[in-house]
């Protein structure tokens, strides 16, 4: 993997969020109700300073050493908080920007909370959508609104998605990605695929996969078949 040149900075150290089933993207937003002693210090911390935090997924067999060290993948995403709350017995409501993806090259120690010191990834074969059409893109947006037609709040996510005026296609994907239901490894997946293309064409491909799985259950007169996309 390459790391992103146009990013402001490189090698640098940052707080890490471990989390067991969530994935971040660049360019979506997530919010987070901050609990832990750990990562109300981690929280504080970074509201003192630039205000960015790393989410990263934990790797399978985290509960047995959660409040120590479990590990972790080594690509998560920077985010930075927008918004936060403070709360009574130091906790907070925090909501995070995406910004970047990364790529961590060896955690620091001297907190009480896990921090690495990380260098940002380059999106590779991305594509100017302000410049000219590209039929992926609108592959993508027949296919999520077929999609987004069968859930009961799928008006409200397509108006949020502001399908239309993405600038970049890598941008556009990661949202699409952020609002289609993939089990958490494939999530990681297009985290960690920094070919925007071949991110494009996959999450393609899932989405028309899942529509003619939800159309053979309404043929079958609703009944349940199992959606999972392992």
């Amino acid at each position: 993997m390459e790391s992103d040149k146009n990013s402001p900075e490189k090698n640098i150290v940052i707080p890490l969020f471990p989390l067991p089933t969530t994935v971040f993207y660049p360019n979506t937003s997530l919010p987070l109700h901050i609990f832990e002693p750990r990562y109300r210090s981690m929280v504080a911390d970074a509201l003192n300073g630039k205000g960015e935090i790393g989410m990263i997924l934990l790797k399978p067999g985290w509960e047995s050493d959660y409040q120590g060290t479990p590990e972790i993948m080594t690509i998560g995403c920077l985010g930075k908080i927008k918004h936060h709350s403070e709360l009574p017995e130091g906790k907070y409501n925090i909501l995070l920007s995406g910004l970047y993806r990364f790529r961590i090259l060896n955690e620091i120690k001297g907190k009480i909370y896990r921090q690495a010191q990380v260098e940002f990834l380059k999106e590779i074969n991305d594509k100017d959508l302000t410049s000219e059409p590209s039929p992926i893109k609108e592959k993508l947006i027949r296919v999520m609104r077929l999609y987004l037609k069968n859930l009961p709040e799928g008006t409200k996510i397509e108006q949020a998605l502001d399908m239309k005026n993405c600038c970049k296609l890598g941008e556009f994907v990661d949202k699409l990605t952020h609002h289609f239901d993939l089990p958490v490894n494939k999530m990681q997946e297009f985290l960690e695929q920094q070919d925007v293309q071949k991110r494009a064409n996959s999450l393609y491909s899932l989405i028309e996969f899942k529509n003619q799985l939800i159309q053979i259950s309404k043929n079958m007169g609703g009944r349940e078949i199992d959606f999972s996309m392992n």
